[in-house]
């Protein structure tokens, strides 16, 4: 999912009505994923306002999305803009609601922080010895993946993985990379049964969830030759999309 981030000041505009009734939004679990699905898109360009209706800063409704505390909602714009006002949930609501109303804003937070913005500087080593760092993968494409050999859905798409990796095989600005928190002997012992064509490097827990803002796994990565992010999703479809993308300029 590529996103611009830039900040967003509508000075002559006022939000208009709610595009869904807030009690539709929370009354549950499934409702709340539904809007989400349908209603927001908060990694993209978007007019921010507060509850009293004044324009504030992407980053500041983002902030405030992911206290758990607030719900962005989708309100009318003129034009094609999408526009969000921040709700602030009311006292009785279902806690289940409030913890993934949270997590959602966790995860949107953690792509402002990342996309647009160059990889913070690395160092990898793989398990083959060779080494990845900011330096010596400028001027390369480099597809990044976050993964644990206990995490059955990182496992399950290492066969379309290895694919794409086949798919761009001759092109040799582009490179596969995945980081994984598992133990360099655990991941030996795991890669002696099982397939995987990207580079598998052993990494700390810490800097794949404090420093690249991981909430969940398997997170993937599009890293362009200038070194920025131009993609960080969950979804192998979403990375892959921005690949192609990125693989034709």
């Amino acid at each position: 999912m590529l996103g611009l981030f830039c900040t967003m000041r509508a000075k002559s505009q006022t939000p208009g009505k709610i595009v869904v009734p807030v009690d539709s939004i929370i009354k549950n679990m499934n409702s709340l994923l539904a809007y989400n699905s349908a209603h927001l898109r908060l990694e993209d360009n978007f007019l921010a306002y507060d509850e009293q209706g004044h324009t504030i800063t992407k980053q500041r409704l983002l902030e405030q999305t992911a206290t758990g505390k607030y719900l962005p909602l989708q309100v009318y714009s003129k034009g094609n803009v999408w526009a969000y006002r921040l709700y602030k949930l009311p006292e009785n609501t279902d806690q289940d609601v409030r913890l993934m109303l949270k997590q959602i804003g966790v995860i949107y937070y953690g792509f402002y922080q990342s996309i647009g913005k160059p990889l913070p500087p690395f160092h990898y080593v793989d398990l083959n010895g060779n080494v990845y760092t900011s330096a010596n993968t400028k001027g390369k494409i480099m597809v990044l993946k976050a993964w644990s050999t206990s995490c059955i859905p990182c496992v399950e798409e290492m066969p379309m993985l290895n694919k794409l990796v086949d798919q761009y095989k001759s092109r040799k600005d582009i490179i596969f990379v995945s980081i994984a928190y598992d133990s360099r002997e655990r991941l030996r012992a795991f890669m002696n049964h099982r397939t995987f064509k990207y580079a598998v490097v052993p990494m700390p827990i810490d800097y794949i969830q404090k420093t690249l803002h991981v909430t969940g796994y398997p997170a993937h990565w599009v890293i362009n030759k200038q070194g920025v992010v131009v993609s960080m999703s969950y979804d192998k479809s979403d990375m892959i999309a921005a690949l192609n993308k990125e693989a034709q300029k």
